[in-house]
Order: C-alpha cells, then structure tokens, then sequence
C-alpha cells in the first residue's frame, strides 16, 4: 500500500500539538508518518507492504484497550511506560518477567498485557533505534567490516576475532564488538516534524552580529568552508554536523578502570538554544572498552565516515513537512570544529581532530 495524500499546514500543526495519545503520536514519529497521511489515505483493495502492515499493527496497539472497558491505559502505553521503568531501576528480564506474571494474574481476564518481555520486545521492535553489531579487533588495529567481514583473525597484530568456544557451545563470540547506530534515518526524520523542519534553515537566516559569534555560523571556519563548497551553500536545508566523543567509566569511579567512547553528532542547522539540547543529540556509535582506542579512532569512526560520505556524495530523498512535498535534500556534512567533552589542549581531542580530518574525501 502507498500512503500518498498529504495534509494542509493547519492539519499537520494540529497533529503536531495533539497530544491526546502521546503513543500514538510515538508510532507516527517513528514510522516517519503524519495524521494527514492515514486520515486522507485512498481505501484501495490491496495488502500492504511489510512496512505499512507493521505501522497499523502498531496504530492499533496503541488505540487498543488493555482490557474491554479499560480507559486509562492502552497496550502499547503499558508496555512502554513498564519499559521505562525497567530502564531506570535497572531491572533484569527476569525480575521483569516476575513482575508481568503477578501483575497479569491480578488484571481481568482476556487482558492484553505482553505476558513476557520477550513479547513484549518483539512488539516494540518496530519502534527501536536499529544499530549494527560489528566485530572488532580488540586492539583497535581493524573492523571486520565489509571487505573483512569473513576474517577470523586480526591482519595486524594477528590476534584471534573469537573467543576459544567452551563446552559444546555452537556460537561464536568475538572478544570485542562496536554499536553502530546509522544516522540518515534520523536526520530524514527532522525534515518530518514540523517542530524541527521549520528551524533547520535558521544556521543561515538568523541575524548575526558583526564580530559577536553566538553559533558555529558565525564563525570563520564555517564562512570559509560555504566559500569553498558554494554548491553545499545553495540549499540552506543542507545539514551540518558537529562530533564530540570521549572516555568514561560507565561503571562510577570506584570500579576497575574502564574507558566507553560514545561518539555524539550535534545538529547545528539548530538554533543555540536548541543545537545543544539533548534530545537534539545523535548517539552515532559507541566504541568498547576497557582500554581507550589512541590513535587508532579513526579505524572504529570508519562506519560514520562511509555513510557521511554517502551522503556528501549522493542524494538521499526525504519528506520536508514545511513544503509538504518530497523533494530529494542533498545532505551534505561539516566539521566546523571538534566539540569534545574534554578541555581543547587534551590528547583525545588531538587525535580525533586529526583523525577526522585525514578521513574526510
């Protein structure tokens, strides 16, 4: 099925402020949908596709009663909200399941709470963040990633991928894997709300002040790389990214000593106020530890590089809500400056800058 009517601007502000079921709302951000769609979709008598099945198999969850007569909760939202407090209190799957089983034996009957949290998982999945598991030599030395993916054994330093199997298990564990959470999904999505498109236009709108830099706009760098690329400069909707990474000890200080690197983009087509607020923030991947990475950072930012240069060099087709008609955006990146969590003068944002900077095309 195609969804492919869209709604007048005083219909999508509409939706964009109705919050009489913030769940259902959540499936249509996340589907990359708006109210006008569904509403004004043709009825044609077709099976939809897998996507499109999955999005009303959700729409439904979250309209569905957790039980008949029920009128505070839906199932989508309980499972949700049950979601985030196993989140911030840490709960195992176990104590999780432990939790559903009594909960559910003190419910009517015919209830439809997921009877597990594998059930529930599966019922959320449409919903996650998608990220890629990719095998990495535990000395930072390569990826077993696209050309290397079949490798065993690390091409440097020679060190095995695999943990020795124990027992008579089957599975193959690596000593060492890298997240990676593709970023083109989301920066697509911001073109989708009208709560962010209207502002990613706003780097090159705003009024700035002569010799007063208030965003990275301002600055000279910026200025002389739209000097340089006057094509990027044409489409003020191109999107421009800032990288901020550093160790820490996801374990509290009193622990063994351990170094996570998450590495972080900034939006900074976004207003001040808004470029740097969390919600605004992309988690692009996070490099394991115990030790930190060095020098070799470059090899775990190697997935970021190749979908940034992907999109420098292609075009990827999104949906702009504000001109509410598809148009392909040229997305384009920029690292204006290294923005890192530590001080300016510190090794890690030595390396990085360098790294970033010889791995640009």
């Amino acid at each position: 099925m195609v969804v492919g009517s869209t709604s007048s601007a005083s219909n999508v502000h509409e939706v964009a402020n109705d919050n009489t079921n913030p769940y259902r709302n959540m499936v249509m951000d996340a589907m990359r949908m708006n109210q006008g769609n569904v509403s004004q979709c043709p009825i044609v008598e077709e099976e939809p596709n897998a996507n499109a099945a999955r999005f009303f198999d959700l729409l439904k969850d979250s309209d569905e009663p957790l039980w008949d007569g029920c009128t505070n909760h839906g199932k989508l939202s309980v499972v949700a909200q049950v979601f985030t407090i196993k989140s911030d209190h840490r709960l195992s799957e176990a104590g999780y399941d432990k939790i559903i089983e009594w909960v559910r034996s003190i419910l009517p009957e015919g209830n439809r709470l997921k009877e597990n949290f594998y059930a529930a998982k599966s019922m959320m999945k449409p919903l996650s963040l998608g990220y890629q598991k990719i095998d990495m030599c535990p000395n930072f030395c390569m990826l077993y990633y696209l050309e290397n993916v079949e490798m065993t054994e690390c091409m440097t330093c020679g060190h095995s991928r695999y943990k020795p199997r124990t027992g008579r298990g089957k599975t193959l564990v690596a000593y060492k894997k890298l997240r990676y959470f593709p970023i083109t999904s989301r920066l697509q999505r911001l073109f989708m709300s009208p709560r962010t498109a209207e502002h990613i236009t706003w780097h090159q709108s705003h009024d700035a002040v002569d010799r007063v830099m208030v965003h990275p706009s301002d600055g000279e760098a910026w200025k002389h790389f739209n000097s340089v690329h006057p094509h990027f400069l044409a489409e003020s909707r191109n999107v421009c990214l800032g990288l901020c990474t550093d160790g820490f000890n996801p374990f509290g200080s009193i622990a063994a000593p351990y170094s996570c690197w998450p590495v972080i983009l900034a939006i900074y087509n976004l207003p001040s106020k808004m470029c740097m607020r969390l919600v605004f923030m992309f988690l692009s991947m996070v490099i394991p530890g115990p030790s930190n990475p060095g020098w070799n950072i470059d090899v775990c930012l190697r997935p970021l590089i190749d979908e940034l240069t992907q999109l420098w060099s292609s075009r990827a087709l999104t949906y702009d809500i504000v001109a509410r008609h598809p148009r392909g955006v040229g997305w384009r990146f920029l690292f204006i400056t290294c923005v890192l969590l530590g001080s300016l003068e510190s090794p890690p944002s030595i390396m990085v800058t360098r790294n970033l900077w010889s791995a640009r095309v």
